[in-house]
């Protein structure tokens, strides 16, 4: 008799010393995780064993490489993306990532990260630049992010880019104005968001926020797909 639950486990063991001799190195991580999760009828869905290494530099620089060993059971295909659907059945794939992060005190922080390894049943190439965070005046930042992956499989092929970039002005410590702007070649689209935030007095605020969608399929100039404009009013009372 199948039931309907599911049992789930999930296992972590970290440790982290202080090395000696190395003055460059405030603290060495290791890390090993493990989830395990079964489905009512006790069929093996996920289990996901992980090993991390971290190096914490005394420059706040952090270097992680993570290696992942994956096990994926679909009881249904899976369209990864249009045109490239995984039959379904068992998978077993492995792999590995580096990723080096900036200190936060950095006028140019960041982590940029590189994943290599198998993905169902191909393999996958990732490299990406997030958590950025570029200081050009103390109260103007700008914060890009850039991905690429390019995954191989025998349904096949396909790339996937990211690329976004926030933009932060502080008027004062109440007023500030930002804007994001992202496009995304998986499903076509180049989207924006713009918004103003003012507390003209303490609890009480004023934002204005527009933000549109636009489809790059569209010859010429990306066509509209949806487009919002919003202003809203707060008015703290105290009683």
């Amino acid at each position: 008799m199948q039931r309907d639950n599911f049992t789930r486990s999930f296992a972590s063991v970290r440790f982290s010393p202080r090395p000696k001799n190395l003055k460059s190195i405030r603290k060495l991580t290791y890390q090993a995780d493990l989830e395990y999760l079964e489905n009512g009828a006790g069929v093996l869905e996920t289990r996901v064993q992980v090993g991390k290494l971290g190096v914490e530099f005394e420059n706040s620089d952090f270097f992680n490489v993570e290696a992942t060993r994956d096990y994926e059971f679909l009881p249904r295909p899976f369209a990864v993306v249009t045109g490239a659907t995984i039959p379904a059945g068992g998978y077993s794939f492995d792999d590995v990532q580096f990723s080096y992060s900036l200190g936060a005190q950095r006028r140019i922080a960041g982590t940029i990260t590189t994943q290599l390894g198998q993905f169902w049943n191909g393999t996958i190439r990732t490299l990406s630049y997030t958590a950025a965070r570029v200081s050009l005046r103390k109260q103007f930042s700008i914060e890009p992010t850039a991905q690429y992956t390019r995954v191989t499989l025998p349904q096949g092929d396909f790339t996937a880019k990211l690329l976004r970039t926030r933009a932060d002005y502080a008027f004062s410590p109440r007023m500030f104005a930002s804007a994001l702007v992202q496009y995304n070649s998986t499903d076509k689209s180049f989207s924006s968001n713009l918004r103003f935030r003012w507390e003209y007095q303490l609890g009480s605020e004023f934002f204005v926020v527009y933000t549109d969608e636009r489809d790059t399929l569209s010859p010429g100039y990306p066509g509209l797909k949806n487009r919002a404009f919003v202003v809203k009013v707060t008015r703290f009372f105290r009683v």
